[in-house]
């Protein structure tokens, strides 16, 4: 097909999850003529279930928040489980500086990615699934996209091409941008169970964190008598899996005895699945001619649900730079580094709490959280996903990270032997997308 033969777009989008629908649908009602091209045919099973409650107003503006409502599990805020403590401690999202709103809902990613493709189709964006983008050509005013569908190659151009592939990562990986996190090095094994008791949360709705040996578990009621549980664990212990992910699966929930007793009595409702090299940053986040967003320019952890907030919230804004830049071209170095700054800060107040989220000393602190000073009122706000926030967020989180630094002193010995072995940590060979049976 020639130049002149090949469709043309104002925006072609790699990818139909949360950041490319959102950013379809919002320059599709800008009147932009957006394609997207979805590798996957919806419904899809995804991880990522639980929202934050900074997520609603997004949803409320792009129309869909009755639709979510719908389909999700309220949720009014956490619950960690430590096996140093005997108690639980719950979080309420009505304790943020801002608290509203003071919830939010957990999902099936099936039906919730599903409901923002739609939406995004009602706006007038064209979404076509089952596409597998084979190649992008940069340079000039467009740049033409290859992809495959139903085994038949096509092109399109695009004056911009917006990479919102997820953990594919598609463009990072082919410029070579990509870097793991060697500093928060681990992967997840999860699936979703039927049949976990009520009597696994205090308070209905809440999303559980349990602390083990190796790192964590997520535990999310669904609808349908559905829970999402998932382990994020240290390579090191990755490496010394034997047998099948079933088996290993179950062998490492059996290491956290409080969870364990719930899981116990259920039974598997999907096959086990697996997700490597979790952590990771693009050195960039655009360049001529192209933008990424969401996971497909950076991914930190699942520990506080940052990822899909962070993927739509940076969508919403970049509905607005791609909209100026197509309009003023000569702008758009300009716009793209100030959204990438924007993100680049809500990332940074989530990371360096998930970095630290396995050490003593911030258990500690969660598990006897006290609110001097309003710190307890920010840390909330932070788990809310009011992380752009400027005023009494930031100098409260920075009295709690000095808080940090001195219980990580009285817990010395602990916390040097977590860091001696965090910096000796091999690298992950878990695949990627492994699912079910034997390695």
């Amino acid at each position: 097909m020639s130049n002149a033969e090949a469709e043309l777009f104002d925006v072609a989008i790699l990818g139909a999850g949360p950041a490319g629908t959102t950013v379809a649908a919002l320059l599709a009602r800008r009147g932009r003529r957006v394609l997207a091209l979805e590798k996957a045919t919806h419904p899809r099973f995804h991880i990522g279930e639980s929202l934050l409650p900074k997520n609603l107003p997004i949803l409320e503006r792009l129309g869909v928040l009755d639709e979510v409502r719908a389909i999700g599990v309220y949720k009014p805020g956490a619950e960690l489980i430590s096996p140093d403590h005997a108690a639980r401690q719950s979080f309420s999202f009505g304790e943020a500086l801002d608290p509203e709103p003071p919830y939010a809902y957990q999902v099936h990613r099936a039906a919730f990615d599903e409901i923002l493709l739609r939406n995004a189709r009602r706006a007038g964006a064209d979404i076509r699934e089952g596409c597998t983008v084979t190649d992008v050509d940069f340079g000039g005013e467009t740049q033409r996209v290859v992809y495959t569908q139903n085994d038949r190659q096509s092109e399109c151009r695009a004056r911009l091409v917006i990479d919102a592939t997820g953990r594919d990562g598609f463009l990072a990986r082919r410029f070579g941008i990509r870097r793991q996190n060697k500093a928060h090095n681990s992967a997840a094994i999860f699936a979703h169970f039927e049949g976990v008791p009520a009597a696994a949360w205090n308070i209905p709705g809440t999303i559980g964190l349990y602390w083990f040996e190796h790192g964590w578990f997520w535990m999310i009621p669904l609808t349908d008598g559905k829970t999402s549980i998932g382990a994020v664990c240290m390579p090191d212990y990755l490496k010394s899996r034997r047998g099948s992910l079933e088996d290993f699966f179950f062998d490492t929930i059996r290491l956290c005895p409080k969870l364990w007793e719930h899981v116990e009595p259920a039974r598997l409702a999907t096959p086990v699945r697996s997700a490597g090299n979790y952590s990771y940053r693009a050195d960039r986040a655009f360049g001529p001619g192209y933008l990424l967003l969401g996971d497909a320019y950076a991914f930190i952890d699942p520990v506080f649900s940052s990822g899909v907030y962070l993927a739509m919230s940076s969508a919403e804004r970049a509905a607005e730079a791609v909209d100026a830049a197509l309009d003023r071209p000569a702008e758009a170095k300009r716009l793209f580094a100030g959204l990438q700054r924007r993100t680049d800060r809500g990332i940074a107040r989530f990371s360096w709490f998930i970095y630290r989220f396995n050490t003593p000393a911030l258990r500690r602190i969660f598990m006897g959280p006290r609110n001097v000073l309003g710190m307890r009122q920010a840390v909330i706000s932070m788990l809310a996903g009011d992380v752009y926030r400027n005023g009494g967020l930031g100098w409260r989180l920075a009295l709690f990270r000095v808080l940090y630094g001195v219980i990580w002193l009285f817990q010395l010995r602990r916390s040097v032997k977590l860091d001696m072995r965090r910096g000796s940590l091999p690298a992950i060979r878990i695949p990627e997308d492994e699912v079910g049976g034997r390695p």
